[in-house]
């Protein structure tokens, strides 16, 4: 079955941490949508520049099956209503959350980290920490599922990839994405 897909872009997101992804879902059959705090062009932390589809706020959470949150800078968007409000409304319903580096601070902000095992690249001198601090429990591994949560440090990226193509496409086991994995001539 043929998913939709909501990657959340900011500025400062962390392009790198879903690009395998974002690579590996083409020919996949599902589809994906990236939305923004606004519809206002976004610059990452390489510097490119991204218009996000559509803006949080016109998302209605029983259109997608899963959101992506990348990493970056994300405390400047603590409280956001329309992606708090997207990030309870899917978790309520049971649909696919995945963070990675820093972006579970917005899964710890919006409250839905409050009972649940998860992961993330921050420290306390970080500004987002302030969302995790004290939020469910933090574990020191590179890649935690809980449920419908995926988290993974920054530099899991590859892991995290498999692991949300293992949750969209309903496999008991990740899928190796051999060719990021494993240099070749081809």
């Amino acid at each position: 079955m043929h998913k939709k897909i909501l990657l959340f872009v900011y500025d400062s997101f962390a392009e790198f941490e879903i690009a395998v992804l974002v690579t590996a879902l083409q020919g996949t059959g599902h589809t994906l949508t990236t939305v923004g705090p606004t519809t206002q062009p976004v610059v990452s932390t390489g510097r490119l520049t991204i218009q996000p589809d559509q803006a949080v706020a016109a998302i209605d959470p029983d259109a997608y099956d899963a959101l992506i949150i990348p990493g970056g800078f994300p405390a400047s968007l603590f409280q956001h209503p329309g992606l708090t409000n997207l990030i309870q409304a899917m978790h309520a319903r049971g649909k696919l959350l995945a963070a990675i580096c820093a972006g579970p601070a917005l899964l710890a902000d919006s409250g839905v980290l409050d009972n649940a095992s998860y992961t993330a690249s921050l420290t306390p001198d970080e500004a987002a920490y302030a969302a995790v601090d004290g939020r469910g429990t933090m574990l020191a591994e590179t890649l935690v599922t809980d449920a419908n949560i995926v988290t993974a440090t920054g530099s899991n990226y590859l892991a995290f990839a498999e692991e949300i193509l293992r949750h969209l496409d309903g496999e008991p086991e990740a899928t190796p994405l051999t060719y990021f994995r494993e240099p070749s001539l081809h």
